[in-house]
């Protein structure tokens, strides 16, 4: 197969273009600052922003025993750069013969198909089997009328923002870091299927939340969290973890209890935002005592969310 035909399936879009590569991951505040350079870029040349999103982490098809998980599914990475104000977001699917393409034909690619002037990298990127950063690109001897430009990190608490740090903090369950680096609060979204109702039977309904994807999910425990349903917000609890006090070997579940709330959300589409983690999953030695702590958790969520 031609590297032409590798790209066949690209429109062709009429250059000159400034572009820039990746899966932007949960788009976050370093994706939103290269995003703006590419628009500033494009801005500056009368020419239009590009931006080529993997569907899939490069790295969960080199090498597919990882485990990957994600912060955003690839629809709503392209529903937030549409946001943004990038003019051309193009899916682009990792294959074999993408990953064996050398650093000038990919850029060559681009250029033919695209009208290629400036291509924009974040920190680290590389291009090509070769793995070319910026600065090995910008000194080749080819395609020398495309510039080259590397975007520096952004720095959170004394931390580089990356999706690999910010899927570290979800898992340990701190969202008020992960929420500082996305520039807003973590949220999974997913239909509301039947679980055992044992909720229900204890005076604290709660929606089973059925992942739709391979989502970072957080750490075990109850969080306070907004969940939107049928467009309207609504305060809510939420557990993640085992039902320790009723399983010995359960499945994990996500299942929230939305506060104030009596209507029928079963097999709604319910996404959650993460605010704060009140404290970790607990086996209680009686019901009495999870009934107990619920009602504590479900005024501690109404405090903490009264302030946001």
């Amino acid at each position: 197969m031609s590297i032409s035909d590798l790209f066949a399936s690209i429109d062709v879009i009429e250059g000159p273009t400034v572009a820039t590569i990746g899966t932007f991951d949960g788009v976050h505040l370093g994706h939103q600052a290269l995003l703006q350079r590419v628009q500033d870029e494009a801005s500056k040349r009368g020419a239009k922003s590009v931006a080529f999103v993997f569907r899939e982490q490069p790295r969960a098809f080199i090498k597919p025993s990882n485990q990957v998980t994600y912060l955003s599914d690839f629809e709503t990475r392209n529903h937030i750069l549409k946001q943004i104000g990038i003019d051309h977001v193009v899916e682009l699917n990792f294959t074999t013969a993408i990953q064996k393409l050398s650093s000038d034909e990919f850029i060559g690619a681009l250029e033919e198909r695209i009208g290629l002037v400036s291509l924009i990298l974040g920190p680290g990127a590389m291009i090509g089997s070769n793995r070319a950063g910026v600065e090995q690109l910008s000194a080749a001897d080819t395609h020398t009328d495309i510039e080259f430009i590397g975007v520096p990190s952004i720095v959170v608490d004394g931390e580089a923002v990356s999706s690999s740090v910010i899927r570290i903090a979800i898992v340990s369950g701190n969202c008020e870091l992960a929420a500082k680096m996305l520039g807003r609060n973590y949220s999974i979204q997913g239909v509301v299927a039947d679980g055992e109702k044992r909720g229900r039977e204890i005076g604290f309904p709660t929606a089973n939340i059925k992942p739709e994807f391979a989502v970072t999910v957080p750490d075990n425990g109850i969080y306070a969290t907004i969940a939107e349903v049928d467009g309207n917000n609504h305060s809510a609890a939420t557990s993640i973890g085992v039902r320790p006090t009723f399983e010995t070997d359960g499945g994990r579940t996500i299942e929230a209890f939305l506060l104030d709330f009596d209507g029928d959300v079963y097999t709604k589409r319910l996404r959650l935002e993460f605010v704060k983690r009140l404290r970790s999953e607990v086996a209680f030695e009686t019901v009495e005592q999870l009934i107990e702590q619920m009602n504590k958790d479900v005024e501690q969520t109404r405090e903490i969310l009264a302030k946001t």
